[in-house]
């Protein structure tokens, strides 16, 4: 995933094939959650959109001493450094930059698109040593950092900018925001909106897209009335009944459609609601079932100028961080098997990164119990 992996010449074959109109932005719908198992271990989630193009994830896991150098575009590079710690990311199109990822230190990163509010900051000469491509962020705060607190101060001390020349080749911008969440189960939202610098504390657990976090935790006042308890079967006016037809009434209003807004008050209402999950084991089973609800099915989600002329947007992986003991899981589109890597396992003094695809086969791993019926 090192940037001195891949030349430049690589890196725009592989963006070609990503290639977008550069009037609309393609449908990217992540949802990412985060919360405590009652013995203390942090569970991070999150699923990937994107329905521009087959994103040929693979799973790459990056050494103690990597060098990285950011490249800001016009053939100016920005900040260097070598990994003080290993990590296991998730790449897309081949592209040595992590979407997603986790280190050894149980500090996660995950870059979830924001469109139409996105705006980093300008290119300084006299600070280009300290300065890091938006891309690169996510590749610098894993093998930089250990905790929150660490993250937020350091992001105070450099410049976050655009690769132009990354974002020509892709054929749109690339509008994103972050969220970093370590072992203690503090977690943060990066956000740059007009050149500013915005960090808010995660303390409802999710995060989806635009718009900003702020608006995000305003709107959840519309949403005041939603409780995990039904309404009272005994409820009537003048002898009608006033009883709910079936279980859930108590979430009467919740918003079921895929837009930001909407699956971020979900995800919300399911990280608070939950019965409280005794250790890692049981947080990994009700993140994957929490994570279900947010699958978009290839074909139900289109955006575009005619419904003749349109891209899709749908669910490409899943992946979920017991930060605890430095496991790292994930499932895909093609193969729902939940599949894992675990740290302990891992040479993080390996010589070089090195990649597998998500899949080995692209088909689901279908168990057949026919012979277990008794004879």
């Amino acid at each position: 995933m090192p940037r001195s992996f891949l030349a430049s010449a690589v890196i725009a074959s592989a963006l070609a094939g990503l290639m977008l109109s550069s009037i609309s932005l393609p449908a990217m719908a992540c949802t990412a959650l985060v919360f405590k198992a009652q013995d203390g271990t942090a569970i991070y989630g999150r699923t990937m959109e994107w329905g521009a193009s087959d994103l040929k994830s693979e799973l790459a896991l990056v050494p103690h001493d990597t060098p990285f150098k950011s490249s800001l575009g016009a053939g100016k590079t920005g900040m260097e450094w070598k990994n003080r710690h290993g990590f296991v990311g998730v790449n897309a199109a081949g592209l040595p930059y992590a979407t997603d990822g986790m280190n050894e230190a149980g500090l996660t990163v995950g870059v979830l698109f924001f469109p139409g509010f996105a705006e980093f900051q300008e290119l300084n000469a006299d600070q280009q040593s300290s300065t890091v491509s938006s891309v690169d962020l996510a590749n610098y705060l894993l093998g930089n950092f250990a905790t929150v607190d660490e993250v937020r101060r350091a992001m105070t001390k450099i410049r976050v900018v655009r690769n132009p020349e990354i974002e020509r080749a892709f054929g749109t911008p690339i509008p994103i925001h972050h969220i970093v969440t370590d072992a203690t189960g503090a977690s943060i939202i990066v956000e740059f909106t007009k050149g500013e610098l915005s960090i808010y504390d995660n303390k409802v657990g999710a995060m989806t897209n635009s718009p900003n976090y702020g608006w995000h935790l305003l709107n959840l006042r519309n949403y005041a009335n939603l409780q995990p308890l039904g309404a009272p079967a005994s409820r009537n006016i003048d002898g009608v009944s006033l009883a709910p037809f079936g279980a859930g009434s108590g979430m009467l209003g919740l918003p079921g459609d895929f837009t930001p807004p909407s699956r971020f008050i979900r995800a919300v209402a399911f990280v608070n609601t939950m019965t409280p999950v005794k250790d890692a084991a049981e947080g990994v089973a009700a993140a994957s079932t929490m994570l279900n609800n947010f699958d978009i099915p290839q074909g139900l989600v289109r955006e575009g100028a005619s419904p003749e002329d349109f891209h899709l947007g749908y669910t490409q992986w899943s992946v979920i961080a017991d930060t605890r003991h430095k496991v790292y899981y994930y499932w895909t589109m093609y193969d729902r098997r939940m599949r894992s890597v675990d740290f302990s396992k891992l040479d993080f003094n390996a010589k070089k990164a090195s990649t597998f695809p998500l899949d080995r086969v692209r088909a689901e791993d279908i168990e057949d119990r026919s012979a277990d019926f008794s004879h």
